[in-house]
């Protein structure tokens, strides 16, 4: 994967304007680039399961109950899809790489914002206690897109694919995201709407 750009600033940390074509032209150099995959701070285990369904009071026995799911085609408890993230992840402590290295090398403007606009979630296999989940990003899209608040916000699109320890693909998650400049940027740009300049 290519070196990060620097946020707001050039190679010599020197502050620069930077618009939203010159940010699509750089990052649609990123298309098509992934990480290497890594696994999941630690296998799947039925504790961390039983607190999730327990917090989103899911009261399915494959995920809960051992015994029963031993009897079920599947042998051992099932972890419940959304929970691959957690598995997946390399976890919040102790601190490591970004979650979503790609979002963190897009060259921006200093006042921008992002807003998540969409997830779309595909399941493939189904994820057993002792299973190891292992995770790579994929950086997807870039373009430009008007909203009301910016009329060049730019919509970036990652993807996360998760594999089990046999290399199987389990799930992939599809993320949106919007980013928009403040509304003094737009309107020092000359891109505000008429009567908002």
């Amino acid at each position: 994967m290519e070196e990060g750009l620097q946020i707001g600033s050039n190679k010599d940390g020197e502050e620069m304007v930077i618009t939203p074509e010159e940010i699509l032209e750089k990052a649609k150099k990123m298309i098509g680039q992934e990480t290497e995959a890594a696994p999941g701070r630690y296998p799947v285990e039925y504790e961390p399961i039983r607190r999730y369904c327990h917090m989103v009071e899911d009261d399915n026995p494959i995920f809960l109950d051992p015994e029963y799911a031993k009897k079920t085609m599947h042998g051992e408890v099932v972890c419940p899809p959304f929970q691959i993230y957690n598995f997946g992840s390399p976890g919040p402590w102790p601190p490591g790489e970004a979650m979503d290295p790609f979002m963190h090398q897009l060259p921006t403007t200093p006042g921008s914002s992002f807003m998540v606009m969409g997830n779309d979630w595909e399941f493939f296999r189904t994820v057993r206690v002792g299973d190891r989940i292992w995770m790579k990003n994929r950086f997807v899209d870039i373009y430009i897109k008007a909203i009301r608040r910016d009329p060049k916000a730019r919509w970036i699109v990652t993807e996360r694919m998760y594999t089990n320890q046999d290399g199987d693909k389990v799930a992939s998650w599809r993320m949106t995201v919007v980013a928009v400049r403040s509304p003094e940027e737009v309107k020092a740009s000359g891109d505000a709407p008429e009567g908002q300049r």
